[in-house]
């Protein structure tokens, strides 16, 4: 991979570094199947396709680019700045996973060891199991399939620059479980909760309306 000093982006008050010794730029990182990788993965105007059964032993972040992870890998932080995260089945996040500008999916039998975070982008969980929070300032949450978060779901508070009036709506379905509540610290969100076919709650709600189906 290409040596260059440092990469520091600050972006929304986040400070993302990405390894001088294991970046790439204008160019996708392709990691075979089956491989093991014992640094992280970093790369900007390009993405991060990490193959199946694989084990990465370092963060993978990407600006400009997405990240998407095969089937019974083990991966660490996720991270990505104007492109989305796709997890595929039975994959373990030893980390957090946070995307900028762009959507984060689970597919069934994953697990994340920590939070899973968006700004301006939707949240899927398909029978995943997420040990912390779930949080977003701008996008829609699907909760599906006997999915749980251990935590909350937070809907955090705007920079100041989002347009007033904006509509989220959380979808808990399928005998999916939030151990948590779900917390609404931006007062210029109109968030919808739909509860459907066992899908619970088990937290207090607030700021938000409660539609049972």
């Amino acid at each position: 991979m290409k040596k260059f000093r440092n990469l520091f982006l600050i972006i929304t008050g986040t400070l993302f570094i990405l390894n001088a010794c294991n970046l790439e730029i204008n160019k996708t990182i392709r990691i075979e199947d089956g491989s093991v990788e014992n640094s992280s993965l970093n790369s900007v105007n390009g993405g991060i396709i990490i193959g199946k059964n694989c084990e990465i032993n370092g963060d993978a972040r990407a600006v400009n680019g997405q990240i998407e992870v095969g089937e019974n890998s083990k991966v660490r932080d996720l991270q990505s700045v104007n492109g989305s995260i796709s997890i595929a089945r039975n994959v373990t996040v030893d980390g957090d996973i946070y995307a900028v500008n762009g959507s984060v999916s689970c597919e069934h039998g994953v697990t994340v060891m920590q939070d899973v975070n968006t700004i301006n982008g939707g949240i899927d969980l398909f029978q995943t199991y997420v040990h912390r929070d779930v949080s977003t300032r701008n996008g829609n949450i699907m909760v599906r399939d006997t999915s749980r978060i251990g935590g909350d779901i937070i809907i955090a508070q705007s920079d100041g620059q989002s347009k007033k009036h904006r509509h989220i709506d959380i979808t808990v379905a399928d005998d999916s479980i939030v151990e948590g509540g779900v917390i609404v610290k931006d007062e210029n969100v109109k968030v919808r909760v739909y509860l459907s076919n066992g899908g619970a709650i088990n937290g207090k709600i607030v700021n938000a309306e409660v539609i049972e189906e």
